[in-house]
């Protein structure tokens, strides 16, 4: 065994201790585990071997938010007593910008970590927003190591919530909206101080049409944050910000968790989870919760009364930058960024179909070298667009997207995924949503990594279909655990029932070794607020199987997609002949496709009329002829060279305006 101290040197020149707010995290490269959140100063006894260590701290500034640190040692070999000193001075700073100066917004995450194996890591994250907070990242000088890996992210945006104080000088206040939407536009408030906002509290205080300062305990409940609002409503105030006021251990840093010690993964979070209220218990005002080194300002201008307000409230953001700047080795000595646009790709985002009550919500990944980075990464997504576009500018690269709904029902789903490859300089469009929503195969499932949606390996068929894909081909599952998706699926050998399962599009079998013709069979009904398409999905499939040696390999399942022409209310013209065109094409690769079928309705799948369809190899256009309103459902038989078949039947795939 063998003694290792771990030592760090603050922004200041000052030896952090082992109350200050300063930690290790100490990972093993020979698979002996790790240990988290070692405050700075420890002596640990470890076994001889290889470690990476990183190191955070947080050093005050006075008047302003604290400056965050994060040093590495990529890979120390441990053969005898050792102290290691991390001395973040030598750390350098992490800023991005780009050529669009009031785009000075949005957030970023610096994040460290080492490669163990093909589908592992260990990693570090720390987030922060560069409008208010100082993020410095730095490796330990002469050291390297091929395990290393370093990214930093920026989601970056116009601010859609600017605050400032106006007196004597203005000052920017950190805040985020917590209640009732603010009203676009600026305004100069009047401050009032509330205190905890109870009657007691707001008696004799002149507030009326004014912006309440409110101070409460850091663990304030959402429930209880609706009540002073609405007291203070009562008494005539127009707009609240709270201040949740920090515990006296962690006053001088950001709003954490409390302990000494704690490490910075928290830094750019509101206090309190807040913004997780329902919608019952959200401030009845337009209210903020404001935080950081200048919230307490804030609140003593409120206080002395006399102060004002600048309040900003911008309308939905339609420009946005996702930036990532990955490393390998050992950090780069130079973290400052300044982009242009021409070195991005730039990315029209097109929200189709959505509600006010059911809005999406984006994560974006940035995949290199088998590592994902990203803002995203802490699972806080981007809030989208309600049937609008937006325009987004990536870092080129390989980028993966998971777009969510963010529901107000019990059950949720709606997921759709993707993966694009970006050049710099290039346009490109994303249509998230759009009809017509069905069966699809792009891509593979992320669990097992890299295995097929339908596949075989062995005697296993594992079932896991997507059978809400949307038409750009993201792909998306029932939600199994939602009871707004119902469905069943059945596998047929040689023309009898060899098993079904109660779930839609999911099931795994095992079969016989011996090769035989199956037939799978599929439905989905979903049953949702948010999903007034698509709401009926069922399928089938017919092929032949045998053992599979190794790893699972896809099934020759045919895949029918159509992409009509919709608006982002996913509606076609009424009363008009209507082109869709389709493509089909098979799970594993590349089929000669020998026919295509396509029914119509326009009663929600009671009748059925053949449409006429004209194109070979896969691509088609199928001739409609529109009524003046409703749906259109859709039906489809398609084969192959190869005797694979399917037959899929799609109801309310698309309205009609």
């Amino acid at each position: 065994m063998c003694e290792l101290t771990l030592r760090m040197i603050d922004r200041n020149g000052a030896p952090a201790t082992v109350n200050s707010r300063a930690t290790f995290d100490v990972i093993s490269l020979s698979g002996g585990g790790r240990a988290h959140d070692v405050p700075a100063g420890t002596t640990l006894q470890l076994p001889v071997g290889r470690y990476a260590l990183v190191g955070s701290l947080i050093t005050p500034r006075l008047g302003l938010d604290p400056s965050m640190a994060a040093m590495a040692h990529p890979e120390l070999d441990l053969k005898h007593d050792t102290t290691v000193t991390l001395d973040t001075r030598q750390a350098a700073k992490v800023t991005a910008n780009v050529d669009q100066p009031e785009v000075t917004g949005g957030s970023s995450l610096v994040e460290m970590g080492v490669r163990l194996g093909v589908d592992e890591t260990q990693s570090m994250v720390f987030p922060f927003e560069q409008r208010f907070q100082e993020m410095f990242a730095g490796t330990v000088r002469g050291t390297s190591s091929a395990t290393f890996y370093f990214g930093a992210s920026h989601r970056l945006e116009q601010p859609r919530l600017d605050l400032f104080g106006e007196q004597p000088k203005r000052f920017p206040v950190r805040a985020v909206a917590v209640g009732a939407p603010l009203p676009v536009g600026s305004r100069t408030p009047a401050l009032a101080f509330g205190g905890a906002g109870r009657e007691e509290d707001l008696a004799g205080v002149e507030m009326r049409d004014r912006l309440v300062v409110l101070q409460l305990p850091w663990d304030t409940a959402p429930e209880t944050l609706a009540e002073r609002v609405r007291t203070v409503r009562e008494h005539g105030g127009a707009m609240v910000a709270v201040w949740l006021r920090p515990a006296d251990t962690v006053r001088q840093g950001t709003e954490l968790e409390g302990q000494p010690g704690s490490r910075i993964a928290a830094a750019a979070k509101p206090s309190s989870e807040l913004t997780g209220a329902k919608t019952a218990e959200l401030p009845v005002l337009p209210t903020v919760q404001i935080t950081g080194a200048n919230a307490e300002r804030f609140a003593a201008l409120a206080r002395i009364g006399g102060g004002t307000a600048a309040v900003i409230a911008r309308p939905e953001i339609r420009d946005a930058y996702e930036l990532s700047f990955p490393a390998t080795g050992r950090i780069p000595a130079q973290l400052e960024q300044s982009v242009r646009k021409s070195e991005l790709a730039a990315v029209t985002m097109a929200f189709h179909g959505y509600s006010a009550e059911s809005p999406p919500q984006m994560h974006a990944i940035h995949q290199v070298a088998g590592v994902r980075l990203g803002t995203s990464r802490l699972g806080f997504g981007t809030p989208g667009l309600v049937r609008a576009e937006r325009q987004e500018y990536y870092t080129p690269g390989t980028w993966a997207f998971l777009n969510t709904l963010v529901s107000q029902t019990p059950s949720v789903g709606g997921d759709l995924r993707g993966e694009e490859l970006f050049a710099a300089g290039k346009s490109y469009r994303l249509a998230w949503n759009g009809a017509v929503t069905g069966p699809g195969f792009c891509g593979k499932r992320a669990y097992p990594a890299d295995s097929p949606w339908a596949g075989r390996a062995a005697q296993e068929i594992d079932i896991s279909i997507p059978l809400f894909s949307d038409g750009a081909g993201h792909t998306g599952t029932a939600d199994l655990d939602a009871p707004g998706d119902r469905g069943s699926t059945a596998l047929y050998r040689e023309g009898r029932l060899f098993g079904s399962q109660a779930t839609p599009g999911r099931a795994v079998f095992v079969a016989p070794a011996e090769e035989a013709g199956y037939r799978l069979t599929t439905e989905a009904e979903r049953d949702e607020p948010w999903a007034s398409l698509s709401t009926k999905v069922s399928a089938e499939w017919t092929f032949r199987s045998g053992y599979v040696q190794g790893q699972s390999q896809a099934l020759p399942l045919l895949e029918v997609r159509y992409n009509p022409a919709v608006d982002l209310a996913n509606s076609a013209p009424g009363g008009r002949p209507f082109t869709v065109p389709v493509t089909v094409s098979r799970q594993d690769g590349p089929a000669a496709i020998t026919g295509l079928e396509v029914d119509a309705s326009y009663d929600g799948g009671v009748t059925w009329r053949p449409a006429k369809v004209s194109g070979q190899n896969g691509r088609y256009d199928v001739e409609l002829r529109h009524p003046a309103a409703g749906s259109v459902s859709l039906r489809a038989k398609a084969a192959d060279a190869d005797g694979n078949t399917t037959t899929q039947s799609l109801v309310h795939a698309y309205r009609l305006r």
